[in-house]
């Protein structure tokens, strides 16, 4: 199917990468490492595009398979294969949080994997410590999260391994589904 809209913000991994971006504000687009890898290069916050993909019948989650930008110039897929973005485990520094929470965090596979706050930062969790903690996780809640990742140019990305409602409510979390 073809959609179209402006692009709120990006959505960066925390291994520095792109899962995708935000469209008009509500609707998640995730795309494969090969089309994140030049998606900066190709849109920029604020364009209006079009893109080919497939909506999630129940969320606001489109899988997209080509994106075309305002100036003509397109990117797509090589092979129809579903991509899994690896959740690397990054060594760096520990990067603080906190912040209103905007909205749920999507996978692929249409389950919870975090939050995007107010400021567009975000924050990765396992899907199932996000629905052990989803009374913590709803939008317009605080939320204050301590993990490794990435603070760049298209924003901040953890993966946390403690989150809570204040900051001396956190509670460790798992960062791997073993």
């Amino acid at each position: 199917s073809a959609f179209s809209g402006t692009v709120t913000q990006f959505l960066p991994a925390p291994d520095g990468g792109v899962l995708g971006l935000l469209l008009n504000g509500d609707t998640e687009v995730l795309v494969s490492p090969e089309i994140g890898h030049t998606l900066s290069g190709l849109i920029k916050v604020g364009d209006h595009i079009s893109l080919r993909g497939v909506k999630a019948y129940t969320l606001p989650v489109i899988r997209a398979f080509a994106i075309t930008s305002p100036r003509g110039r397109s990117v797509q897929d090589s092979l129809m294969a579903v991509p899994q973005h690896s959740p690397e485990m990054i060594i760096g520094p520990d990067i603080v949080v906190h912040g209103e929470i905007a909205m749920p965090l999507y996978n692929l596979g249409g389950q919870v994997s975090g939050v995007i706050l107010k400021d567009h930062t975000l924050i990765h969790l396992i899907p199932r410590e996000a629905a052990r903690l989803a009374a913590w996780l709803k939008p317009g809640q605080s939320v204050y999260a301590v993990g490794t990742g990435n603070n760049g140019v298209l924003g901040t990305a953890i993966n946390a391994r403690e989150i809570g409602p204040a900051a001396d409510r956190k509670e460790a979390v798992a960062i791997s589904n073993v």
